[in-house]
């Protein structure tokens, strides 16, 4: 009996993952209800994983949502860097 031509197959297991942290909470006024009330200021980033271990970010988001009305917007790094001291 002669066996068939040997086959390697290879199985990666890859995906992306996004977390959310909360960096602060200050208050100031809000870009949609226009009350000044708690501001969050979240940090949120996209990742490539290979076998569940983060290897590389591919996005990175700063997002401030009101804690009276709920509204997010996306804010860039300076008005992170107000809004976190």
């Amino acid at each position: 009996m002669s066996s068939g031509p040997y086959r390697e197959e290879m199985f990666f297991l890859f995906g992306l993952t996004t977390r959310e942290h909360l960096q602060s909470t200050r208050s100031a006024s809000c870009r949609y209800c226009g009350r000044f009330a708690p501001q969050q200021v979240i940090q949120r980033r996209t990742k490539i994983s290979v076998f569940f271990i983060p290897l590389l970010t591919v996005n990175k988001t700063r997002l401030q949502v009101c804690t009276n009305c709920g509204g997010t917007s996306r804010i860039n790094g300076a008005e992170e860097r107000a809004l976190v001291r």
